[in-house]
């Protein structure tokens, strides 16, 4: 397979490296996550040592011509196979959850990247981890990665209740699932859930959902004294290629 490294980005960032790779195995996580590995020649340069990492999966475009990219999190790396892990949540529209849902073993694709996931910091003395359907494997390798005996409280909130996964968490986490319901809007049960629960400046805060919701969270929660503060839009409602 072919690999080639972009220009050089702006200062802080580490080289964004292409890679094509293709698809080698297919696997329903949850009834509307996909977990798809993509294998290639010489992945490592395309994982970051963050949690939550991701990077940035390129697949044709609907029309043809050029490609379509969206950003994606590396669930797994297997260096002695040199295969990634990424996770695909087929929601309703979109080019990539199409792509995801119709590609079969052997499809071609490319990733460029790494780029770190905004995982809290080390130095927190607690984290608050907040999430929708859509940042499930985000959360799930910040968890995985988590070593320290700092106390974690995640909140995820789901549409659907087979959205829900088996997650791997430390001993001293409580991780609440919240049920959206259909009258609720997309982030309203996570702003609520911040709002009932105490934290202050020692404490790591992660939030990651539907783009509006992201965005009042962050401006109410951006005056507050904490450890660290990472928002992220994943989607927006009404938008099926939502741009991050």
């Amino acid at each position: 397979m072919n690999t080639s490294a972009t220009a050089a980005p702006r200062s802080g960032r580490s080289v964004t490296v292409s890679r094509d790779v293709v698809v080698t195995a297919r696997e329903q996580v949850s009834e509307r996550m996909l977990r798809l590995t993509l294998g290639g020649d010489d992945l490592a340069p395309a994982v970051h040592d963050s949690p939550g990492s991701w990077v940035k999966l390129f697949v044709p475009s609907t029309d043809g011509h050029g490609e379509h990219g969206r950003a994606y999190t590396v669930r797994g790396f297997n260096p002695i196979r040199d295969e990634i892990d990424v996770d695909v949540f087929l929601h309703g529209g979109g080019t990539m959850p199409r792509w995801a849902g119709a590609c079969r073993i052997g499809d071609l694709a490319r990733i460029g990247g790494p780029r770190p996931s905004g995982a809290p910091t080390r130095t927190a003395t607690s984290l608050l981890l907040l999430g929708d359907e859509t940042s499930l494997p985000a959360i799930s390798a910040i968890l995985e990665r988590e070593h320290s005996a700092r106390p974690i409280q995640a909140f995820i909130e789901t549409g659907a209740r087979g959205d829900r996964q088996e997650l791997d968490v430390p001993a001293h986490t409580t991780l609440t699932w919240l049920h959206r319901s259909r009258a609720d809007a997309p982030g309203s049960l996570l702003a609520a859930a911040a709002s009932r629960t105490r934290f202050g400046p020692g404490t790591g805060v992660w939030f990651a959902a539907e783009a509006a919701s992201a965005k009042q969270f962050r401006r109410t929660t951006r005056e507050r004294e904490v450890a660290g503060l990472h928002v992220q839009g994943y989607w927006r409602s009404g938008i099926g290629d939502y741009r991050e």
